[in-house]
């Protein structure tokens, strides 16, 4: 690798990376895509309905020096609303986001050579904040339009290190992955709306490369991504008044004569053809044939396709060349990118139009797919993994070590009894179902097999539960036990891919153990948003606040419901019998056995769950701020230094307090949430319906709304660390359907009562999950 310098007074450093990769644009390399893309007709045309295949050209085509210069000046026309709208995110929303992505020794590389008009905001913001030894790097392709930039740059922040890097995207992150330590917090920048260059599938395979090669646990990237706006908008962004994006375009083949060095294509023989295609929310710039044509290429340009001799090219008058795609994003679309590059989406700003957005996204501690192309007949290792990573992030970073003998709920457990019991659970159901020994020490299986469910009336009342010692194991102890159990677990799940049969009551106990699992981290992570002294998540940023209002509701009415079916069938005995087959989901014996149920009466239900907006007017309205029995479990008294909660003063002492939401990184301003399911306990759902002149549905209400509503699917899998709204963004209050949100459980009016009469049977396998609560 060459380090040039131009000798200035303040010396740029670029560091040459062209040619490190297989897909480094050298000239050889942007010749051969040339030929190979104009002798193929491999891109989709859709005319109406009809579908053609047309030629292509490289986008990169359009990227040389002069091109570079035409594309400065599209940016300040008033047309091309996207680098306008993006300097009003950078403005207002900058200070925010570097306090969330960089600290002192931060790296940030940026794709693509920065804009002094808008990288300047973030370079500002760094030295605001006092930031040492940052190291700022640029990406591109053009040697001297990184030194145009990083002159100016170098010369304003002189307490940030400015380098270059000459070469493609995949140079630079094969160079960044080799040289930063892995300890260093790095920030990828990708702005200008240059995803949209990609079609979607290459995007998210882009920023999964990225994350995977480029990034660490806790790396961020931060993405200017430009929304399906207006069509005509988009139109007149990508075919201004002025014609300079035409000149763009057109100044491609002008960069295709200079490449090969004679006259590939008559530029006068072309015209720019721009189209906004809607239904694939993208623009495409095609050249158009003007006059039936040939393109040749001489011989030893043309042999990376044809081996030798001359290539000729016959265009049709009106024929057309793509030569690129600026894809434009909904929110589904933004959430699909980022589930396929397994990026948690840390939230968004956006401009003062609600036109585009700068999203953050960051490299997860763990991920959950939302969806799998194929369902195994037992969790696969890497699910457990997942569920592994997710379970030590909670318990070892957010809890503190001093505080693992800690009950922030007083009825239950402190917390090192959970962090025995997953691995206590696991191992005695592992050992039931193999015939075989416990893993040491026995004794835990014990104190940690089960907890305790007092009643809330009468706390002593009970459920039978296992022995409570004077004195808890150190966690040191807790730890590698349940280390020494997973190990255990994984010998049973490689047996299994290698061909090993390990019966149907194992994979019962897999099934059930995972989902026990699974189910701890929630209630675990109740447990720790009632602490005072929680820590936030390791490599987890807190989501940038929305405050969206919540839509408004309206009441839906259910009629002719017909009858509802509930439940599964799944014997446990079935397990037992060689002669059965496996069956395809397997259930809590709660859940069984499937069963029909009288239609419910004609009903009307509010469309979406109740808000904290709509929650905190209530209290409002019936001055119950000051009854502590209205006030949710979920809210706690604001910092006194804090704002934008709701604040609630007492006459009668002088007092006031500020309530605010809880979460994994402290109380947050009710304001934040306004559009969030209020949590709380069923007193005070109940007494709000009531209130309301309504009721709280009873469960085959409930389940008849649930099947024909529409499901939120971020609200899945840790997608969002705080309160999500309860609808996506662009919902209206005219949709016909309800919102099923699966971040919050609902309450209903039904108690929960099975018997024989209904074919309930105790569980064999755990009977104490459903019978000690009937």
């Amino acid at each position: 690798m060459a380090l040039k310098s131009n000798g200035a007074s303040t010396p740029v450093s670029i560091i040459d990376l062209r040619g490190n990769t297989s897909v480094s644009n050298t000239e050889e390399n942007l010749k051969s895509s040339i030929i190979k893309s104009i002798t193929s007709k491999d891109v989709v045309y859709r005319n109406k309905s009809h579908e053609t295949l047309v030629r292509s050209i490289p986008t990169m085509v359009l990227y040389d020096d002069k091109g570079l210069e035409i594309f400065d000046k599209i940016t300040y026309v008033p047309d091309y609303y996207l680098t306008e709208a993006e300097i009003d995110v950078l403005k207002n929303h900058a200070v925010e986001c570097v306090s969330k992505v960089a600290r002192n020794g931060s790296v940030l590389v940026e794709l693509g050579c920065g804009a002094m008009r808008k990288t300047k905001y973030i370079l500002e913001a760094i030295v605001a904040q006092g930031l040492q030894n940052v190291r700022y790097y640029a990406v591109d392709l053009s040697e001297s339009s990184l030194r145009e930039s990083l002159l100016p740059l170098t010369e304003a922040f002189p307490t940030i290190n400015f380098i270059g890097l000459l070469g493609c995207y995949e140079d630079s992150v094969q160079y960044i992955a080799k040289t930063i330590p892995t300890s260093t917090p790095k920030t990828y920048l990708w702005l200008g709306s240059s995803i949209g260059n990609l079609n979607r599938t290459e995007a998210a395979a882009f920023l999964k490369q990225i994350c995977e090669k480029g990034m660490q646990i806790g790396d961020t990237f931060l993405c200017g991504i430009d929304r399906r706006n207006a069509p005509e908008v988009i139109g007149l962004a990508y075919n201004d008044t002025q014609g300079v994006t035409r000149d763009f375009i057109m100044n491609g083949l002008d960069h295709i004569n200079t490449i090969f060095g004679y006259p590939v294509f008559d530029r006068t023989a072309f015209e720019y053809l721009s189209e906004y295609q809607e239904s694939e929310g993208r623009h495409a710039a095609y050249y158009r044939s003007l006059r039936n044509q040939t393109v040749a290429f001489r011989e030893g340009d043309s042999s990376v396709v044809n081996g030798t001799g001359q290539l000729k090219v016959a265009l049709k008058k009106g024929e057309i060349i793509n030569v690129e795609y600026s894809y434009k994003w909904s929110p589904r679309e933004v959430d699909a990118l980022v589930e396929t590059a397994k990026l948690y989406n840390v939230g968004k700003w956006t401009d003062s139009r609600d036109m585009y957005d700068l999203h953050l996204f960051q490299k997860p501690p763990f991920f959950f797919e939302k969806k799998k192309a194929t369902v195994s007949p037992i969790p696969a290792l890497d699910e457990w993994e997942q569920l592994w990573k997710a379970w030590d992030v909670i318990t070892t970073t957010m809890i503190p070590t001093s505080e693992h003998l800690s009950r922030p709920i007083s009825l239950r457990h402190p917390y090192i009894f959970y962090l025995g019991h997953i691995p206590a659970f696991l191992d005695i159901q592992l050992a039931r179902a193999e015939g075989s020994a416990f893993t040491a020490p026995e004794a835990y299986t014990e104190i940690f097999e089960r907890g305790i469910d007092p009643d809330l009336d009468d706390p002593n009342v009970c459920n039978p539960h296992s022995s409570v010692p004077d004195q808890w194991p150190a966690i040191e102890d807790v730890q590698a036990y349940k280390d020494r159990v997973r190990e255990r677990l994984r010998t049973v799940l490689v047996d299994y891919q290698n061909g090993r049969e390990i019966g149907k009551r194992v994979k019962r106990v897999l099934w059930m153990c995972y989902e026990h699992e699974a189910m701890h981290l929630e209630t675990l992570l109740y447990m720790l948003v009632q602490s005072p002294t929680t820590l936030a998540p390791a490599g987890v940023l807190e989501p940038i606040s929305v405050r969206r209002q919540p839509v408004p509701s309206k009441m839906l009415r259910f009629t002719n419901c017909g009858r509802i079916s509930t439940g599964l069938d799944d014997p446990e005995s079935a397990d037992l019998d060689d002669n059965s087959p496996a069956p395809h989901q397997y259930g809590w014996d709660n859940e069984k056995p499937s069963r029909q149920h009288p239609a419910p009466a004609d009903f009307e239900i509010q469309s979406r769950m109740v808000t904290i907006a709509e929650y905190a007017a209530y209290l409002d309205a019936e001055n119950g701020w000051h009854n502590d029995e209205l006030i949710p479990a979920s809210w706690g008294n604001m910092p006194e230094q804090a704002s934008n909660g709701h604040t609630q003063s007492s006459a009668a002492n002088g007092t006031s307090r500020t309530f605010g939401v809880k979460t994994a990184f402290g109380i947050r301003p009710l304001s934040q949430f306004p559009a969030s399911p209020v949590s709380l306990s069923y007193n005070q759902a109940f007494k709000y319906a009531c209130v309301k002149g309504m009721r709280l549905p009873t469960e085959n209400e409930l389940r008849k709304v649930r099947q024909e509503g529409r499901r939120l699917e971020r609200h899945y899998g840790f997608g969002s660390w705080t309160p999500l709204g309860s609808l996506h963004e662009g919902a209206s209050d005219d949709e016909p359907q309800a919102v099923v949100d699966e971040g919050l459980w609902e309450w209903t009016g039904s108690v929960f009562d099975r018997s024989e009469q209904d074919g309930y049977e105790k569980s064999d396998v755990y009977p104490g999950y459903s019978s000690d609560f009937l």
